[in-house]
């Protein structure tokens, strides 16, 4: 990650060095063609940094121990927003733990939580591929949406499925869990108190 805010930095001061056409806090270049593009040095800079900052998190979940099965289990409520805990599941792949509950409510009300242990070289490796989906990400069809939203200070991916009325949200908690929320026909201000209302720690 370092190396990429090097060869960022190291390609603006290129583009700077080519054309002092400065746009804005952006600088402007042409190709041969004449089309010209538009560079947000500020937008550059802030993804080197976060770059550096999501490697060096990465490099502290590496040191850590994954949860085991049953304290995954543990964090994983009998009742959730009024409804009962249907199915639990758990597993650890390649090191990293990862576990699932689903709730049922009245009618076909549904709540489905999921969570992954960012702890060790395999957790560490999820935690920096996830990072940047939920940092830039937009997606829209006939069938709903996915982007990247604000949730509780921090970035989170927001989705959204027609064909059964559900909605998501993905986001990391206490620096080391990525968490998964979906409820189906509840709505999803439902479904951002129900990730509010979650407490996640590591004992």
């Amino acid at each position: 990650m370092r190396l990429l805010r090097c060869l960022l930095f190291s390609s603006a001061i290129l583009v700077v060095s080519c054309n002092s056409n400065k746009d804005k806090g952006g600088i402007t270049i042409k190709d041969k063609d004449g089309n010209k593009t538009t560079i947000n040095l500020k937008a550059v800079e802030e993804m080197a940094k976060a770059a550096e900052k999501t490697q060096d998190k990465a490099e502290e979940l590496k040191k850590l121990t994954p949860l085991s099965l049953d304290q995954l289990k543990a964090m994983m409520p009998e009742e959730f927003m009024g409804m009962k805990r249907s199915s639990f599941s758990a597993n650890s792949m390649m090191g990293a733990a990862f576990c699932e509950a689903r709730y049922k409510g009245d009618g076909e009300k549904e709540l489905k939580l999921s969570i992954y242990d960012c702890a060790g070289e395999a957790g560490a490796g999820i935690y920096s591929l996830r990072y940047w989906t939920l940092m830039n990400f937009q997606q829209e069809d006939d069938n709903g949406y996915q982007k990247s939203v604000d949730f509780s200070g921090q970035k989170a991916v927001e989705k959204y499925t027609k064909y059964n009325d559900e909605y998501g949200l993905t986001y990391m908690a206490n620096d080391r869990f990525l968490v998964s929320v979906e409820g189906q026909k509840i709505g999803l201000d439902a479904v951002k108190q129900a990730a509010n209302s979650l407490n996640l720690k590591a004992n």
